[in-house]
């Protein structure tokens, strides 16, 4: 199904055209889009479009450095959404090196990851040992 014309301003690297709204990759991106940037008019749509459960599970996974502090503080809050505080920190679109913020994020990462991706990450260098 074919993307409303205002969405074009809040995607301008993408080619509205070619983007589907239930494709799960585009809906992530709309979602995230309109909830950041959208006014009154985008959010109703938004709602209108998908379902509150769709919209919860964007922001109980925000993508990485996309969201603005207030905004994701906003509508967490609405839905009542905990989210980790590493994730929360790196959702956050912050443009100032921080190098302490990446290697929790990176142990974060090492917590969760299976033995295939952590022997992965010693072959590439980025760990000195395994679980």
């Amino acid at each position: 199904m074919t993307l409303p014309k205002f969405l074009e301003s809040f995607l301008p690297s993408y080619d509205i055209s070619k983007m589907d709204l239930y494709n799960p990759y585009d809906k992530k991106l709309i979602i995230e889009a309109v909830l950041n940037q959208g006014t009154t008019k985008e959010i109703k749509w938004l709602f209108k479009t998908y379902s509150k459960r769709e919209i919860k599970n964007v922001l109980r996974n925000p993508s990485r450095g996309c969201w603005d502090a207030r905004v994701l503080n906003f509508w967490t809050k609405i839905f009542g959404i905990k989210i980790h505080p590493i994730i929360y920190e790196m959702a956050i679109l912050n443009l100032n090196p921080q190098p302490e913020k990446w290697e929790r994020w990176f142990n974060f990462l090492k917590k969760r990851a299976s033995k295939e991706t952590l022997r992965r990450w010693q072959k590439l260098g980025l760990l000195k040992t395994t679980r």
